[in-house]
């Protein structure tokens, strides 16, 4: 099932709608800002991020922006203010749908499988620090020079590339990458795997730390300005 983040400070409001989306969809809730950044730090990984925009710990426009730095998953924003400037200033800062209160559930719903349908083709393609990588070709390159890796490195690489500048903890990478043996893989070939990318990511004969080590938690992929 689909993840998702709501960052919303009234409770009523908030319980009505996983009352109302709660068979389709997981929800992971938050009342502040602070509780959202902690639930970035777990290991989910959201589908959806609905932000309401008066927070008792600051503005869901600004950590709608915040968001946009370090991850491209859809965000619907959910608030009483209803003006042309507002609604502006929300797609300005990177939201990709935006409701006014007070909604009708149902419209809810159906923005949030609209949005959701929208976003779900992943790209294919990326340049990132200096790298082309193409995952539909199973190629990556650096200028006009093909890079060789093994399947399990493209799966490791287009993880780390679609999730730019975000910590992916070691449980959720195993996961992702053996699937239904996952139980059964010993960490240190997660480490082995990391390490034979990090190595092959080379420019002017120089390794590259592309890839973070964040220790106690996993490994995080840093897309440089």
């Amino acid at each position: 099932m689909k993840q998702i983040l709501l960052l919303e400070d009234d409770q009523v409001l908030r319980k009505g709608i996983i009352l109302s989306l709660g068979d389709d969809y997981l929800f992971t809730e938050c009342s502040t800002i602070q509780q959202a950044r902690e639930a970035l730090q777990t290991a989910v990984m959201f589908d959806l991020f609905l932000l309401d925009i008066q927070l008792p710990d600051g503005s869901g426009l600004d950590f709608c922006q915040e968001l946009r730095t370090i991850s491209q998953t859809p965000i619907i924003m959910l608030t009483a203010n209803d003006s042309e400037y507002d609604i502006v200033t929300g797609f300005g800062y990177g939201a990709d749908d935006y409701i006014t209160k007070p909604f009708n559930l149902s419209i809810l719903r159906a923005r949030v499988t609209a949005v959701l349908r929208r976003t779900s083709q992943t790209p294919v393609y990326y340049e990132q620090n200096g790298f082309s990588f193409d995952f539909e070709k199973m190629e990556v390159k650096q200028g006009n020079q093909l890079i060789p890796l093994s399947n399990t490195e493209f799966r490791l690489l287009k993880l780390f590339v679609s999730n730019p500048n975000r910590v992916l903890t070691r449980e959720q990478l195993i996961d992702a990458i053996w699937s239904i043996d996952s139980s059964f893989v010993d960490e240190n070939a997660l480490s082995v795997s990391v390490n034979r990318l990090r190595n092959k990511l080379v420019q002017d004969s120089k390794k590259i730390d592309l890839i973070k080590t964040v220790y106690g938690l996993g490994y995080r992929w840093e897309v440089k300005p």
